[in-house]
């Protein structure tokens, strides 16, 4: 469970009197690389005669690190974590990549960059197993592959509302934490609404969204968002630097002073 005390110390901590967005600059850190390096992966992909060729020349290396249901059963389980670091086109990588700087330079302040990047791969690497278990379980689920960073992202984004809760997001105003219960709803229902599930009434709607906005709305993983955002929500709190107490520091300070009284 996340201790919301020690969430709300931390917050108070580190947020200036206006409650503005708290970035760090870029460089030799986890915002930057890790933006730098979906970038760079992808650029790689597309000039190299990527997804948007048809046939693509990389089509059996995105067999193999996408992430599906048909995939695990054929050994490929590396791909629960390569899943995240492809993407399937130019507006998918630089959204996430945007999200991944933003997220991570915020929880930069809090938490130490193995520990961003630990979040990250506890998110991707659940998100993906979720997705798994229901393309074997929901027959209605596409069995499509999927890649993209937007589990751990997604992940990472409702870690940082927790705490940050009371702080506007990004240009929204709105607070992190109706933002963070906004996307977990919102992707939950997005689910719900899949055609393929057959569920009375959602999927009733799902089926006249698919016909007014395009059938491309439910190929989206939202179960992997929802479950990538829920961890992220429910893990940070385990990440957080313990905070050291009044009574702690004044403990160490009377042991220091008798270490010194007994060496005189």
């Amino acid at each position: 469970m996340v201790d919301v005390e020690q969430l709300s110390a931390i917050h108070h901590q580190i947020v200036n009197k206006k409650r503005g967005v708290l970035l760090i600059t870029l460089g030799f850190n986890v915002p930057t690389m890790g933006c730098l390096l979906l970038v760079v992966i992808h650029a790689w992909v597309f000039f190299t005669g990527g997804t948007h060729l048809t046939p693509s020349l990389l089509r059996p290396l995105y067999e193999s690190v996408a992430v599906s249901w048909s995939g695990i059963q054929a050994g490929r389980g590396a791909a629960l974590i390569t899943h995240s670091l492809f993407h399937g086109n130019w507006t998918h990588v630089l959204v996430n990549a945007i999200l991944f700087f933003y997220a991570a330079a915020r929880l930069g302040h809090v938490l130490r960059p193995s520990r961003i990047l630990l979040l990250f791969v506890i998110c991707s690497l659940g998100a993906a197993s979720v997705y798994v278990i229901s393309q074997a379980l929901l027959p209605g689920i596409s069995p499509n592959p999927l890649v993209g960073a937007s589990g751990g992202v997604m992940g990472m984004l409702l870690a940082q509302t927790m705490i940050y809760p009371d702080s506007k997001m990004l240009l929204l105003p709105i607070s992190g934490r109706n933002m963070g219960k906004g996307l977990l709803v919102a992707s939950l229902l997005l689910f719900l609404m899949t055609p393929g599930l057959g569920l009375p009434l959602f999927s009733d709607f799902g089926q006249w969204m698919a016909d007014g906005f395009g059938r491309e709305l439910f190929e989206i993983g939202h179960l992997y968002h929802f479950a990538g955002g829920l961890l992220g929500m429910t893990t940070v709190g385990f990440l957080l630097p313990r905070l050291v107490t009044l009574e702690e520091l004044r403990f160490q300070r009377s042991q220091r002073e008798e270490e010194t009284e007994a060496t005189r």
